[in-house]
C-alpha cells in the first residue's frame, strides 16, 4: 500500500547500503524521499547519484552543518514542495535504517493521527531492555527517560530514537527550532511536550557495518543534557535573581522607607516580597516557560496562581523547617536548605504543569481551521479505503503528576 508521507533522511558519508534501503522504501510505496547530503566526501557522491536516479530528491550542503541543520533543510524542502498534499514527514537515519515494516507503521499512525485531529508527534519507540541493546543506548535511554518524566512530566520510553512522524501542520514549527547538531532531536521532541505524543513500537536496529560514526559520545551527550536542563537552569537563575532583588529591596525599605517605624520589618518584608515575586513571575513567564496569551483573563489567572504558589511556598517552608527542627534537631540553616530545595523543585513542576500549561496548546484561528480541514480530508480518504489493520500503538499525553 502506498503512502503519501514524505521521508527525510540526513546523510553524512553514508554507508553503501543506503541506496538499496531507499530502493526498498520506494518499492513499499514511499515515492517521495528527501535525502540531504550534509557535506559528504567526494568518494561518497556515487551513492547520491544512485539515489537521484531512483527518483529521490537529493539536496546538497556544501559543508557539513550537522544533523539538525540537515533535518531543517529537508523540512523546508517539504514545506516548499509537498505541504498540504501529504500526511507529514517521517525522519529516518542513513546509517541505522528502520525496518520498512516499521516505517509503514509510522506512516499509518501519522495518517490516523490527522484523521482523529490530534496532530501529535508520532515517535518510533525501540525496546531498550533487549539483550542486544548497546550499553550506551541502554544507559543514556534510561537517563533521558527519567529526566523527561521528572522535569517535564512526559513518559517517553525512547526519547533518543530520532524516528518521528511529524504531522503536516507541525512541520513549520520544526524549522524554527534552534540547534544544528544531534541535540536538535531533543529540542524537537521537547517542542511537542504540551501537544502530545503517540508512541509506536519499532524494532531495535544496529548501525550498518561500514558506518562512519559522526556522533560524539561526550560532546553531543553534554549538549543533549544541556538542552534538557536548559529550562530548569534558566528557572534557577530567575529564582536566584528574584531572591537577590528581595534582599536588596528589604534593605532599602528597612533602612530608608520605613526607618524608625515600629513595624518596619513587617512592612519591608511584605513590600519587598511583592516586588520580587512580581519580577519573578515576569521572568518565569517570559524566559522560562515562554507563556504567551492575548487574553487578559489568562494572564491575570496565571499571575494570581503564581502569587498564591509563592505565598504557599513561604508558609510550607516555615512550617516544615520548624517541624523538622523540633523533631530532628540539628542546624536550622541546613534544614532550611534541604526543605527549600525540595520546595523549589516541586514549585517548578507545579508551574510547568498547571500555571503555565497552555502556552503551546493555544492555536491561532488559521491553524485551527487548517487542522479542521486536514481532519476532514483524512476522514474522507479513510472512508474510501479498505479498513486498516488494528495498530499496536498507544497514546501518551504529557503530564503524569508530580
Amino acid at each position: 500500500m502506498g503512502s503519501n508521507a514524505v521521508i527525510v533522511i540526513p546523510a553524512l558519508n553514508p554507508p553503501s547500503s543506503l541506496a538499496p534501503y531507499v530502493s526498498t522504501l520506494i518499492d513499499r510505496g514511499f515515492s517521495r524521499i528527501i535525502v540531504v547530503n550534509d557535506g559528504s566526501r567526494t568518494d561518497k557522491l556515487p551513492i547520491f547519484t544512485k539515489l537521484k536516479r531512483m527518483g529521490a530528491f537529493v539536496i546538497d550542503h556544501d559543508v557539513n552543518r550537522g544533523q539538525g541543520a540537515s533535518l531543517k533543510t529537508g523540512f523546508q524542502y517539504y514545506l516548499d514542495h509537498f505541504s498540504g498534499d501529504s500526511d507529514g514527514v517521517i525522519t529516518l537515519s542513513a546509517d541505522r535504517p528502520v525496518h520498512p515494516e516499521d516505517v509503514e507503521k509510522i506512516a499509518s499512525s501519522l495518517h490516523n493521527e490527522q484523521a482523529m485531529g490530534s496532530f501529535a508527534l508520532v515517535v518510533g519507540t525501540r525496546d531498550l531492555n533487549g539483550r542486544l541493546v548497546s550499553d550506551y543506548d541502554y544507559h543514556m535511554g534510561g537517563v533521558m527517560k527519567l529526566l523527561y518524566h521528572m522535569l517535564m512530566g512526559v513518559r517517553l520510553n525512547d526519547p533518543l530514537s530520532g524516528v518521528f512522524g511529524i504531522p503536516d501542520l507541525r512541520v513549520a514549527q520544526c524549522v524554527d527550532i534552534e540547534g544544528d547538531r544531534f541535540s536538535y532531536v531533543t529540542s524537537l521532541t521537547m517542542s511537542f511536550e504540551k501537544i502530545g505524543f503517540l508512541q509506536v513500537p519499532i524494532e531495535y536496529t544496529f548501525y550498518e557495518p561500514d558506518t562512519e560514526r559522526t556522533y560524539r559520545k561526550v560532546g553531543d551527550t553534554v549538549l543533549i543534557l544541556f538542552t534538557i536542563f536548559k529550562k530548569f537552569i534558566i528557572y534557577s537563575i530567575t529564582s536566584v535573581s528574584a531572591s537577590i532583588l528581595d534582599i536588596v529591596m528589604f534593605s532599602i525599605f528597612t533602612g530608608i522607607v520605613f526607618r524608625g517605624s515600629r513595624f518596619s520589618i513587617i512592612y519591608a518584608t511584605i513590600c519587598a516580597r511583592l516586588i520580587s515575586a512580581s519580577a519573578n513571575y515576569l521572568m518565569t513567564k517570559n524566559f522560562v516557560f515562554h507563556f504567551k496569551s492575548d487574553s487578559a483573563q489568562e494572564n491575570t489567572k496565571s499571575a494570581g496562581a503564581f502569587m498564591l504558589l509563592s505565598a504557599a511556598q513561604c508558609l510550607c517552608s516555615a512550617f516544615a523547617v520548624s517541624a523538622m527542627k523540633a523533631l530532628l534537631g540539628g542546624s536550622v540553616v541546613g534544614i532550611k536548605v534541604l526543605v527549600d530545595l525540595t520546595l523549589f523543585f516541586i514549585s517548578y513542576k507545579i508551574q510547568h504543569k498547571y500555571i503555565f500549561k497552555d502556552d503551546q496548546k493555544q492555536e491561532s484561528p488559521e491553524m485551527e481551521e487548517q487542522m479542521r480541514l486536514a481532519q476532514q480530508h483524512a476522514k474522507e480518504e479513510e472512508a474510501s479505503m479498505p479498513q486498516m489493520t488494528e495498530e499496536t500503538s498507544a497514546h501518551v499525553q504529557t503530564g503524569s503528576g508530580l
